[in-house]
């Protein structure tokens, strides 16, 4: 946590430094207050990233009464620097909420969700934020980890403190502030709070309360990340030919300055590309690889100028297998009939043979291209002849067949 004590405002640089943890439990705050206008932040080489955030705005404007209530009371106080007595507030004017200020507070919810510091994470300050509106007077206190608005408030009061450690306290206090605006979200089920100061009011008409889902772009300097990858949810998909399965999610995972909680940021990965290594054994539909035919393939996957691979295995159909109903022998003929079957099979396979073995001399072959069809008359064979008759179903993607198992043998004589 830091702090710019009240005598020092308006000096640039001069930051009085403290750090703790609060109540034990994970929460921080920073706070941060100056009475000039800051300079525009230095053009970097910065990206937009969407961050997905919930506002929580009812809870974040119940706190302004909150704020008034102890500018007003009897706990309006400080220690001096040397700790030794008790600066009183005296005569402070309640804080008008002001809506431009609460959207400055928002976008700078969303930014400490990313870089938790008075740098925003475009490498800018803080005030930065505020720079468009007509402020001689502006200060910031952040939080984190605190569930509800008094919580967040009460981390903020720091009544247990010396000096050094009251400076979310004093900004609360400050005399030269006449408005306030207060923002709050929740990423990753961690709960992020900004009060942005200032003064004069801006007059900004009141808007609808702002609550539930978002996304925020946040623009983030490169030198403010360390560490960047893309992250598939999949390492390896497998697919059976002929069918499509969904492309993985694809995960942004950024190790950014200043994070709290000290993990790295991970996103949603915009706009991914992706190819395929072999797209005649997997081809790219949409938002799905669809597998062509036996085999494996690599699948690539770009977005925010990084690559990541995903391997895909292809499965041979495994049509269903049938039976032989029953096989006659006719004149120079066979009567053949069988079970039909449609799910995965484009049509069957019938092989009727003099021998056992079904060698390539002796075996007459048949396709049948429905597989509705459940009967064919094998003509033009050996008159007075046993043959055996086997058959099989077979599913036909791309041009390429795949077979069930054979059925068992049955043998009949022509006549």
């Amino acid at each position: 946590m830091f702090a710019l004590p009240k005598s020092e405002k308006g000096i640039r640089g001069g930051v009085a430094r403290c750090n703790r943890m609060i109540s034990g439990v994970l929460a921080v705050a920073l706070a941060a207050t100056m009475t000039i206008l800051p300079t525009q932040p230095a053009v970097a080489a910065t990206a937009d990233y969407q961050v997905p955030v919930t506002y929580g705005q009812t809870e974040a404007r119940n706190m302004i009464k909150m704020i008034n209530d102890f500018r007003t009371g009897g706990d309006a106080w400080y220690w001096n620097r040397g700790d030794a007595t008790k600066v009183t507030c005296a005569n402070l004017g309640k804080l008008t909420y002001d809506y431009a200020l609460e959207q400055a507070a928002m976008l700078r919810a969303a930014e400490i969700a990313v870089s938790f510091s008075h740098m925003r994470p475009n490498g800018g300050s803080c005030f930065d934020a505020l720079s468009s509106l007509p402020l001689y007077a502006m200060g910031e206190n952040i939080a984190a980890g605190q569930t509800t608005a008094a919580s967040a408030f009460t981390s903020w009061r720091e009544d247990n403190y010396g000096y050094a450690g009251q400076g979310h306290r004093r900004n609360m206090l400050n005399n030269d502030f006449t408005a306030v605006g207060i923002g709050h979200v929740t990423f990753n089920s961690v709960h992020y709070w900004v009060q942005n100061f200032g003064s004069p009011n801006t007059g900004a008409p009141a808007t609808a309360v702002a609550d539930g889902a978002r996304t925020v772009p946040v623009a983030i300097d490169d030198a403010m990340i360390s560490q960047k990858a893309l992250k598939p949810a999949k390492a390896s998909l497998t697919v059976t030919a002929g069918k499509s399965v969904a492309l993985p999610l694809v995960k942004l995972s950024l190790t950014v300055r200043d994070r709290w909680p000290s993990s790295p940021l991970t996103l949603r990965a915009s706009s991914p590309v992706w190819t395929s290594s072999n797209s005649s054994v997997a081809a790219i539909s949409g938002n799905t690889v669809v597998g062509k035919k036996a085999g494996t393939a690599t699948l690539t996957v770009k977005a925010h100028g990084l690559q990541a691979r995903v391997k895909v295995t292809v499965k041979a159909v495994k049509p269903p297998a049938t039976r032989l109903a029953s096989v006659k022998g006719a004149k120079k003929s066979l009567k053949v009939k069988w079970k039909k079957q449609t799910k995965n099979v484009t049509g069957y396979e019938i092989w009727c043979s003099t021998s056992k073995k079904f060698t390539k001399k002796t075996t007459v072959k048949k396709a049948v291209k429905k597989a509705k069809t459940t009967s064919l008359t094998v003509k033009k064979l050996k008159a007075k002849k046993t043959y055996y008759v086997k058959i099989r179903t077979y599913h036909k993607i791309d041009g390429k067949k795949y077979y069930s198992k054979w059925s068992s043998v049955k043998k009949a004589k022509t006549k």
